[in-house]
């Protein structure tokens, strides 16, 4: 960087020397145009050395929600990580540091300080006002799964809300169930899902609610049968976004998504990768 304003103050210094000259042969209107010429290069350079420090800037946060973004052997992985990652080297900039953080803590970060974005957040019609998005990455379906061996059978939403049900605090999983009447007294909110799937199997809780490729990547990672559980309502479907503040620049965004759009076999590729249903593409 000094050198960089080291041949800056050069380039001046030639172009006042060059003023010197001009103005002595009494010739003003070439001076004119190199003052503008100059000033025009400054203006532009400083614009484009903004937003390369804004886009360099921001601070990323995601949760512990597999297939979209997990652990595995010490490695952040999952669909829209590795999708992230992807659209870093299609814009030539170096991966960034993801923070690891609760639902809560991430969502409010993100959504009272500049220069921050926080996935995988389904866009719903009330956040559609509070963030910029980047996407879509993948759909979920939200469903709320219990044991088999309760025999639940409903043939009513209200039905279900004489049960106790788990859900991650703060996320859409839980914003849903408020949404359909669920009440609150009934609802366990916990930060990650591998907590809600053991209150459900210690009895805390008699269901839990969780998108299809969530449960079913939760059963491959904890090392449970998936087949002992059955869907038995199915709450919504959204699709997923990386949700930056609404202060981010518009031209972020716009290269955001247009690397997003030019990586898509790429993007097409880590779905399977993930086994993601075909129905959640």
């Amino acid at each position: 960087m000094q050198e960089i304003k080291f041949l800056g103050l050069c380039k001046l210094h030639s172009m006042v020397s060059e003023l010197k000259l001009t103005f002595s042969n009494g010739t003003l209107l070439p001076a004119y145009k190199v003052i503008l010429t100059f000033f025009f290069c400054l203006f532009s350079y400083q614009l484009s050395a903004n937003e390369q420090a804004a886009q360099s800037e921001i601070t990323f946060y995601t949760e512990v929600y597999p297939p979209a973004n997990y652990y595995e052997n010490n490695e952040l992985k999952g669909i829209t990580v590795d999708t992230l990652k992807a659209i870093w080297r299609e814009l030539q900039q170096p991966e960034q540091f993801i923070n690891i953080v609760p639902w809560a803590r991430g969502y409010r970060n993100t959504l009272d300080n500049p220069n921050t974005a926080l996935f995988t957040m389904s866009r719903t019609p009330p956040r559609e006002k509070l963030f910029k998005w980047v996407g879509p990455i993948f759909n979920s379906t939200h469903v709320i799964m219990t044991k088999k061996s309760n025999h639940f059978k409903f043939s009513k939403l209200s039905e279900l809300f004489d049960y106790k049900v788990a859900a991650v605090r703060g996320d859409i999983s839980e914003i849903s169930l408020s949404k359909i009447g669920f009440p609150d007294q009934n609802i366990a909110k916990v930060t990650e899902l591998k907590l809600a799937y053991k209150m459900m199997e210690t009895g805390r809780v008699d269901m839990l609610v969780a998108t299809i490729h969530g449960f079913q990547h939760l059963a491959q990672q904890l090392n449970f049968d998936h087949t002992r559980y059955e869907n038995v309502w199915q709450v919504n479907k959204f699709a997923n976004y990386i949700a930056f503040n609404r202060e981010t620049p518009e031209s972020i965004i716009t290269k955001y998504q247009a690397a997003l759009d030019k990586i898509s076999e790429e993007h097409l590729k880590i779905k399977q990768k993930y086994k993601l249903a075909i129905e959640e593409y």
